[in-house]
Order: C-alpha cells, then sequence, then structure tokens
C-alpha cells in the first residue's frame, strides 16, 4: 500500500495522519500547537510515531498550515503559533521522513482543495472554502484549479481588514476578520461583556447563546456578521458563487449557522452577481484539512 503522511497545522493543535490512495485515515495523532518551547520535536515524535505504525510505502508529505507561509523557502509564519516564525517545515519533514517529495500549501487552501474535489465544492468551477476556528482561513479554486499565487498565500483571509479604524488584532493590522470572527476572538468579546462561564471557549459560548444567553447571542451574532462581510468581500472580487464553511465553530450548528446565513444574504442583496450565491456547510469536517493536505501527493488523475 502506498500512502502519503498529512499535516495539519492549525492555531490550537496539529493533526498528524497517514492517508491511503482512497483518501481513507489510517494512523492519527494530534498535537498541542500551544507550547513555546520543543514543538518542533514534539511534530516530529508525531511523524514518525504515524509512519512507524502504517504499514506501506510512504510516498510523499503533504502539509496544510496556517499562515503566512513562503512555497519558495518551504517556511511558515503562522499568526497564533509565535515559536514558529520563517520556520523551516518543509526541509524538517525532508529529514525526519527521509521523503524528497514534501509539498507545503496554506491550511484554508488545503480545505478548499479537499472539499472542491472530495466534499460539498465537488463539480463546482468556482469556490471559496472557508476555515472557521481559532483563527479564519481560506482557499481559492477558480475556473476548476486550486490558486497558490506568488508565494502560496492567496485568500489570506483572515488578515484582510473589514474595519480599518477597529480591533488590533494580533497580527499587527486593525480591523482584521479574525479579531472579530474567530472562535477565540467571539469568547474574549463575550467576557469583555460581562459573560461568565464555567469553561470559556467557543464550545460553551454557543452552549450559552443556546440556552438564551443575551451577550453569547449578541457575541455570535457579531462574529457571524463579520465574516459575512468578509465573504462578500472576496466573493465579489473574484466573482465566486459557492462558499464551503469549515472549521470548529461552523460546526456549531443553527446558532451560529443561521446568523451567518442571514447575513450574507444580507450583503449579497445589494451586488447584483451575487444574488445565486451558495453557502453549503464543509462535508469532510475535522478530516478536510489532512485530506487537502494528503491532495497535494495523492492527487487524483
Amino acid at each position: 500500500m502506498q500512502y502519503a503522511l498529512a499535516i495539519d497545522i492549525g492555531g490550537t493543535k496539529a493533526t498528524v495522519a497517514s492517508i491511503d490512495g482512497a483518501f481513507k485515515v489510517i494512523e492519527r495523532r494530534e498535537i498541542s500547537t500551544g507550547s513555546a518551547q520543543g514543538l518542533d520535536r514534539i511534530l516530529i515524535d508525531a511523524c514518525s510515531e504515524v509512519v512507524a505504525a502504517t504499514a506501506g510505502e510512504l510516498i510523499g508529505v503533504g502539509i496544510g498550515s496556517a499562515g503566512p507561509l513562503n512555497l519558495s523557502k518551504g517556511t511558515i509564519s503562522p499568526v497564533n503559533i509565535p515559536s514558529w516564525r520563517e520556520f523551516e517545515i518543509v526541509q524538517l519533514l525532508k529529514q525526519t521522513t527521509g521523503c524528497e517529495n514534501v509539498v507545503l500549501h496554506g491550511d484554508g487552501m488545503a480545505v478548499a482543495d479537499a472539499e472542491h474535489q472530495l466534499g460539498a465544492g465537488r463539480g463546482s468551477r468556482n469556490m471559496l472554502g472557508m476555515v472557521v476556528s481559532t483563527g479564519v482561513g481560506g482557499g481559492l479554486v477558480l475556473n476548476g484549479n486550486l490558486v497558490a499565487g506568488e508565494s502560496g498565500n492567496v485568500s489570506f483571509f483572515g488578515h484582510h481588514s473589514i474595519n480599518h479604524t477597529g480591533i488590533r488584532c494580533t497580527c499587527g493590522r486593525t480591523g482584521c476578520v479574525e479579531a472579530y470572527a474567530s472562535g477565540p476572538s467571539m469568547v474574549k468579546r463575550a467576557i469583555e461583556l460581562g459573560w461568565n462561564s464555567g469553561d470559556q471557549d467557543f464550545i460553551a459560548l454557543a452552549q450559552s447563546a443556546r440556552d438564551g444567553d443575551s451577550i453569547a447571542i449578541q457575541v455570535i451574532d457579531e462574529g457571524a456578521h463579520a465574516l459575512a462581510v468578509a465573504i462578500i468581500n472576496v466573493c465579489a472580487i473574484n466573482d465566486v458563487d459557492l462558499v464551503v464553511v469549515g472549521g470548529g465553530v461552523s460546526q456549531a450548528g443553527d446558532i451560529y449557522w443561521q446568523p451567518l446565513l442571514r447575513h450574507i444574504a444580507g450583503e449579497a442583496s445589494h451586488i447584483s452577481f451575487l444574488a445565486n450565491l451558495q453557502i453549503k456547510k464543509a462535508e469532510l469536517l475535522r478530516d478536510s484539512g489532512l485530506l487537502g493536505a494528503a491532495l497535494g501527493v495523492l492527487r487524483p488523475q
């Protein structure tokens, strides 16, 4: 059996998995990316464990990482992982696995690629794929092809500004969509408004909203509206008629999905050529990033 080693790197955790030619996950390991020290070693160990536990021939390594990244240098600088700046991940994986076939692209691009090839975007020509989780990311498919751009950062979605006088983002810019629409950003806003829960994370915030908490409802509505504005901006610029939304926040159910759809419809109503814009939930759920990373190695012919 031939397989790919797939690595999906987000702001909170990274997942390493072996994936076969039928895009089935064989072995999986998850690690926290919150460690300020030793993260390189933790990633190496996880990769080594997956490879050791998988019977077959490793034919390549696919990486989908939060950005920004630099394809020509094989480096990543995830905004939410301060210990990794200009981190030479491609070279590290070549040394760790002994495999020269290492393919890097952004996590939002990986999700877009997977959903276009294997999930909710199958058969579409033009599509925006979204990840809404610890951060906010995106990837574009135009004329049937995944778009990388000059450095690999096309649709660096989370860090385009929707309010130049607004909140200062962790990236240093002002008014980034991620500063309003990510899970941690909504939780931070809710706490500032007086929301209090035993578990102060987005899962707890969503449950509070389902239970009728007015602050939680307000903050989720604000976050969904911010994301809707950003989605319409990108769709209008690129004339895209399909958006596929994934990531942990989007899996909160109707308490998040309904305000998102309402705000997208409201924003799109002002742009005639977006009248038929479709919004779909990602079908591949937590595996979308992994499968997109694996596509870099196992792309169907």
